[in-house]
């Protein structure tokens, strides 16, 4: 068995489970240890088995408590399942498993999502026999590190063999605020809309993510302005949605920038302000200067702002479909299976 861990947000377990639906073709056992978060969204079809690890940061004590508690869980879970490796894609509930694993002398890898190297893997990555970087370059990852890219879910490589649906009567905003949503999209976005020319707000086509403690008010919102709007707290067909976008308006997370690419979705990019490392940045600055994205800073998102870039797209097409080639240029539309056979060049001495 080979498992998978990965702290339990959609940018952590979507490459995940990009690397376990290649896996599981090849005819590999899986299993994922996550925290409870990811039970909202994972895709149980992939894994023989899942583990729950919590890992609770209230103070220092309980971390370190819950830490051991984890860890020693994991161990015994490894353990049982003759386990042979454990790939490890981030984020701080993947320290347990991949700790655990490296105590029992299993082999570890280790896949960096962000253009900066996480605290977690780099803390890992001394011990791991190989480190996969989705950037290239990406800071704090040794010159050893393989450019294999960040492996999408099945449903974006799907979408990517569709033929795009265009219609230049309208202009389809696709707003992605992460697998939990993002609160600033649904207080700034609808107010910057309010403020386009009406004729262009008759144009509007607006699928948008939302916390679901916000969508009655976004959607009361919405039908004063009569903009065609379809409004969830998580959208299990957002790739489909993207492909037939004009422009999209997200943060710059390390799978919605993978995801983005291999669409060819120019997009408006808010990197989250408290990301760690400013590893959003980081992303986002990748995608700018390839010239597939514009970049505004969090600070700087204001209705007004925001609605005269959003009018300048929609008056200037043929920048966004420029945009478009540019960001899909960046794609690594195989990373999965890339991944998977380096993975697998791993496997060949792993028996214990």
């Amino acid at each position: 068995m080979i498992v998978l861990c990965a702290g339990g947000t959609g940018g952590h377990v979507f490459p995940a489970e990009g690397l376990a639906s290649a896996l599981k073709k090849r005819g590999h056992k899986l299993a994922l240890l996550t925290d409870s978060r990811a039970m909202n969204f994972v895709n149980y079809e992939y894994f023989d088995a899942i583990e729950v690890l919590n890992v609770r940061r209230g103070n220092i004590f309980i971390y370190l408590f819950t830490m051991l508690r984890s860890i020693f869980k994991a161990f015994l879970f490894i353990n049982k399942n003759k386990v042979r490796m454990a790939i490890g894609f981030g984020g701080y509930p993947s320290l347990p498993g991949m700790i655990a694993a490296q105590l029992l002398f299993k082999k570890t890898l280790i896949h960096e999502q962000n253009a900066v190297l996480g605290r977690a893997n780099k803390f890992l990555q001394r011990f791991a026999k190989g480190l996969a970087i989705s950037f290239s370059p990406t800071q704090g990852a040794p010159q050893s590190a393989v450019w294999i890219g960040n492996p999408v879910r099945k449903l974006v490589r799907m979408a990517m063999n569709t033929p795009r649906s265009k219609n230049y009567e309208k202009f389809h905003i696709c707003v992605v605020g992460g697998s939990q949503g993002a609160k600033l999209f649904s207080d700034v976005i609808p107010k910057a809309l309010e403020l386009l020319p009406e004729p262009l707000q008759q144009q509007l086509i607006v699928t948008q993510q939302c916390r679901s403690e916000q969508l009655n008010e976004v959607k009361n919102f919405y039908e004063k302005l009569k903009i065609s709007v379809t409004l969830e707290s998580f959208f299990s067909d957002m790739p489909s949605r993207l492909r037939n976008a004009d422009l999209a308006v997200c943060r710059a997370g390390a799978s919605t920038i993978a995801e983005l690419t291999c669409l060819g979705v120019p997009a408006i990019l808010v990197p989250l302000a408290i990301s760690k490392d400013n590893d959003q940045g980081e992303n986002a600055r990748m995608i700018v200067n390839a010239g597939g994205a514009w970049i505004i800073n969090e600070a700087e998102l204001t209705p007004p702002v925001l609605a005269q870039l959003i009018e300048n797209a929609m008056k200037n097409r043929k920048i966004l479909d420029a945009m478009s080639e540019s960001i899909h240029h960046l794609a690594k539309p195989d990373a999965a299976e890339d991944l998977s056979n380096w993975v697998e060049s791993f496997l060949q001495d792993s028996y214990l």
